[in-house]
């Protein structure tokens, strides 16, 4: 007879991949995103730059012991995620010769099949359509093979980016062995193991119907509701209603609501530079009532979080691209859908009049691209939001606004900025992610055709960042002589895909020309309705002192195509990028 007994264990990631798992086929496919696996490596750089000696709880999985094997039941998507993780891992200790042995303990072990043979098998196995010959591909360090499936393709792009993630935040390898430490030790989850497929599935339903336990919004929600009288509480309750319903809406952890409305709202400096951590807001709200008056207010504060709440939704999905919200609609298009470090400062911005709030959120997407070019790092970013919240709140008019751009944001920016020419010349899609180029290429594009028009900006970039826009190879992707473009097949790998050979063409176009050469292929960009794609081998000009050829005078045309004309166009969308996202005053 089976046992029936549930067993709850704590793991790191270090002792959980020392048993072997299985996604059987019957479950869900594997479909995180950039969003999720970003939001993921983002939750753990902030956990390990918060306290990396602090254990990081990544919440429960529910497996079925079958024996010699742990079947997933709740949990995949996250440790499938960790086992790539720990490729990727590999993979960078193998470039750098560093020792490999005990992340290689923790992808596979070696195992007696039945025929006595002794095999290596992986801790972790997808029996789905294509993922299990994936994910060893992938630790092979394998080229992704054509034909995959949607899960196969997302297995890869998670690799991708997880690969991006962690040599972005860590230069050097002895950065990132710090980090290997806090993340295989100091991660911890709750493994519930049953011993009956029934009771497995059972606790599965339950968790997602009764969700998780107290937090610190459910602990300040008790804090204020001991403070009025019961009669009241129906009254409050609806208010808080409010909050919760709205950040549902948007899919919006309420915690990470709650720092930034404490960081944009309050004094934090007591913290260290200033920042609030999820396990620090309880006992932070308690000791602070001086500056919240959830004690003797109540009411008042709980309508503050509401005013907060609506301002987040507003900021985080603008209904529309006037006042200023294009800016806000661009910054995930930039950044990632995951990134929100720019709402906190939307929240300390709520006393500025509507010139101002304009203007500002123009200014917050320039900072948030030079954070991008320059690759800050988020806890630095995080850091220097926290500290400008202080100033922010206290801006009503443009002239503060002025005052605040003048000594406190172009000095910042302008320290990032040191090496951000040479970090705009090598930018290219085999140095930045795909989305991120679309958009830098959108932008610029969209601002030469608004000077074309006399004006100064394209408010809407849904023309230029639509599927049926696409990313074209002036260089053919596939190339058979390369010297023809002046570059050695060394070169090549590097040439191709610099921003200075990428341009936005219609779909429609792109599917004729395939890989013709460039004298065949400026043909057909010339029916680009783009004037930055249409204009790359003959510039149109039209009378003097018009629109056109003042927008001409910043372009440059190029007869034929070589890796100097690439350098060139490179330099022209540099100087571009500086008219376009260059921080300034307000005339």
């Amino acid at each position: 007879m089976a046992d029936t007994y549930i067993k709850y264990n704590d793991h790191s990631i270090s002792s959980a991949f020392k048993d072997h798992y299985i996604v059987p086929d019957y479950q869900r496919e594997y479909v995180w995103k950039d969003e999720q696996i970003e939001q993921l490596t983002s939750d753990l750089i902030e956990a390990y730059n918060s306290d990396n000696k602090k254990a990081y709880f990544l919440g429960t999985i529910v497996t079925y012991d079958a024996g010699s094997q742990f079947e997933l039941i709740d949990g995949q998507q996250r440790l499938t995620t960790f086992f790539i993780l720990l490729c990727a891992i590999k993979r960078i200790y193998q470039n750098n010769n560093e020792q490999t042995s005990l992340i290689e303990n923790l992808i596979y072990s070696p195992i007696m099949n039945d025929d006595g043979d002794i095999v290596n098998q992986y801790h972790l196995q997808l029996q789905y359509e294509d993922a299990g010959d994936c994910l060893e591909l992938i630790e092979q360090g394998q080229e992704k093979p054509k034909g995959l499936t949607q899960s196969g393709e997302l297995l890869y792009n998670a690799y991708d980016l997880i690969c991006k993630f962690l040599t972005d935040s860590f230069p050097t390898i002895a950065e990132l062995k710090k980090f290997v430490v806090f993340l295989l030790n100091k991660t911890s989850f709750i493994r519930i193991e049953t011993y009956d497929i029934t009771d497995a599935l059972k606790i599965f339903e339950t968790i997602n119907q009764r969700g998780k336990g107290l937090d610190p919004m459910d602990l300040l929600k008790n804090m204020v509701f001991r403070q009025v009288d019961r009669t009241k509480f129906k009254e409050l309750n609806m208010k808080w209603r409010t909050i919760t319903t709205a950040l549902e809406k948007i899919d919006e952890k309420p915690l990470r609501f709650l720092r930034y409305f404490i960081m944009a709202n309050y004094d934090t400096s007591s913290e260290k530079d200033g920042i609030l951590r999820e396990d620090q807001i309880y006992n932070w709200l308690s000791t602070n009532d001086d500056q919240c008056h959830y004690k003797d207010k109540p009411f008042k504060f709980v309508e503050k979080m509401v005013q907060n709440v609506e301002l987040y939704v507003k900021c985080r999905k603008p209904e529309n691209n006037s006042s200023g919200n294009n800016h806000l609609n661009n910054i995930p298009l930039l950044a990632g859908k995951s990134y929100k470090l720019h709402l906190m400062l939307m929240l300390a911005a709520s006393n500025m009049n509507d010139e101002a709030l304009t203007e500002f959120k123009r200014i917050i997407e320039s900072v948030v691209y030079y954070t991008v070019i320059d690759k800050i790092a988020t806890n630095v970013t995080e850091r220097t939001f926290a500290l400008w919240c202080s100033e922010v709140r206290n801006i009503k008019n443009v002239d503060e606004l002025n005052a605040f751009v003048t000594n406190t944001v172009i000095p910042t920016v302008n320290e990032w900025k040191r090496d951000n020419e040479l970090n705009f010349i090598r930018l290219g899609l085999n140095s930045m992610q795909q989305y991120r180029i679309k958009f830098i290429l959108a932008k610029i594009t969209a601002y030469v055709d608004a000077l074309r028009m006399g004006k100064e900006e394209i408010a809407d970039l849904s023309n230029y960042t639509e599927t049926a826009v696409e990313i074209e190879h002036i260089m053919p992707q596939t190339c058979n002589d390369k010297s023809a473009y002046g570059v050695t097949d060394d070169e090549f790998s590097v040439y191709i895909n610099r921003l200075g050979n990428l341009t936005l063409l219609e779909n429609s176009i792109n599917k004729s020309i395939q890989n013709d050469m460039y004298a065949e292929k400026t043909t057909a960009y010339k029916g680009s309705k783009f004037y930055l794609t249409s204009a790359i081998s003959e510039l149109v000009n039209q009378g003097q002192d018009t629109a056109i050829n003042r927008t001409n005078a910043i372009l440059t045309a190029w007869s034929e195509w070589t890796k100097t004309s690439i350098e060139e166009r490179q330099k022209m969308f540099y100087e571009l990028s500086e008219r376009i996202w260059g921080i300034r005053t307000v005339e």
